[in-house]
């Protein structure tokens, strides 16, 4: 590890403590809170639109219980809001389930500051094609995409990381602090 990614690190973390129980304070500090509505869209064409930019994807979904718990982790999902913010990175959320009331309203809770779209049909087959895994269940072959789904892609489009760790792990801040450093 670089003196220089271990300063960043402690700092987000400090940020993250000093600021626990100052929503109001935290809201003027994110960006908002962007829904897109190309539902239609591939993951490489809906990726595409931030060409040029780091882009952290979490892949979750309201009846993900999981994926829920892991998004309610506020202090990390606030710090990793401002990192992503200070860096001119991109935190894209897609939701894999049509319940749009309960998207919107997990959201809006949780305060959840990034782009949001649910995925569609070309989303949903794009994960089972690209992202899957295979496994045995019940003596059959079949294919698997689990969700919680973490996704770095880099500044050229490419997929780093398809299977990263979850927001404000020090694995996913040394990631996107290797990538930013090169650009």
């Amino acid at each position: 590890m670089t003196l220089s990614f271990i300063k960043k690190l402690i700092s987000v973390i400090l940020f993250g403590f000093l600021s626990l129980g100052e929503a109001d304070a935290q809201s003027t500090h994110h960006p908002a809170i962007k829904y897109l509505t190309d539902t239609a869209a591939n993951f490489k064409t809906l990726v595409s639109q931030f060409k040029g930019k780091v882009v952290y994807v979490d892949i979750w979904a309201t009846w993900c219980g999981p994926c829920k718990q892991e998004l309610r982790q506020t202090q990390d999902i606030r710090a990793f809001a401002d990192f992503a913010q200070k860096n001119n990175i991109i935190i894209l959320y897609i939701c894999a389930d049509n319940n749009t009331k309960a998207w919107k309203q997990f959201i809006t809770t949780n305060n959840l500051a990034g782009y949001h779209i649910t995925a569609g049909q070309a989303m949903v087959n794009d994960f089972h094609t690209t992202f899957s895994s295979v496994q045995k269940r019940k003596g059959v072959m079949k294919r698997s995409f689990y969700i919680p789904r973490h996704i770095i892609v880099d500044q050229s489009g490419v997929i780093i990381d398809s299977t990263a760790n979850s927001q404000g792990t020090a694995a996913v801040y040394r990631q996107i602090n290797k990538l930013i450093s090169k650009a």
